[in-house]
């Protein structure tokens, strides 16, 4: 957690239970991706140094940080205000799987609502997608249109 001390805001993160389940699935089918992830979000949620980061766009693209963040642009130009992490392995190359985040910015709340592989390639209509888009909006995450 993140405290804005001007405003007494405290930035946390959390699992949507969806992303919950999807990391508990991991866990079995592919343990060390899994135990990364669930690493890395441990993390973040008590290093400011990360939750700063996850509103960066493109932060680590240059596989300088441990993991890249990006918006997803089709429904970030839509108003959503979606984002995903990827981490990095090294010497090369990336997880197969992908953080997805939304953020709600009146509470400095960032919500994990899926760890999904990439294959799903950020289909409009994929049923993540969907599955997505309606824990958005059960969580009445701010939405700009």
């Amino acid at each position: 957690m993140t405290r804005n001390t001007k405003f007494g805001i405290i930035a946390h993160l959390s699992l949507y239970p969806d992303a919950a389940d999807d990391l508990r699935a991991l866990m079995i089918s592919d343990a060390a991706s899994g135990g990364k992830i669930a690493a890395f979000l441990q993390q973040a949620k008590n290093d400011p140094k990360i939750i700063a980061s996850l509103l960066d766009h493109d932060f680590g693209d240059t596989r300088k940080d441990p993991y890249h963040v990006s918006k997803w642009l089709e429904f970030w130009n839509t108003g959503y205000n979606l984002w995903r992490v990827k981490l990095w392995t090294f010497p090369k190359g990336s997880l197969p799987y992908r953080i997805v985040y939304a953020y709600q910015p009146s509470t400095q709340h960032y919500h994990v609502l899926a760890i999904v592989h990439r294959d799903f390639d950020y289909q409009t209509d994929h049923v993540v997608t969907q599955r997505i888009l309606t824990a958005y909006s059960l969580l009445d995450i701010t939405t700009v249109r």
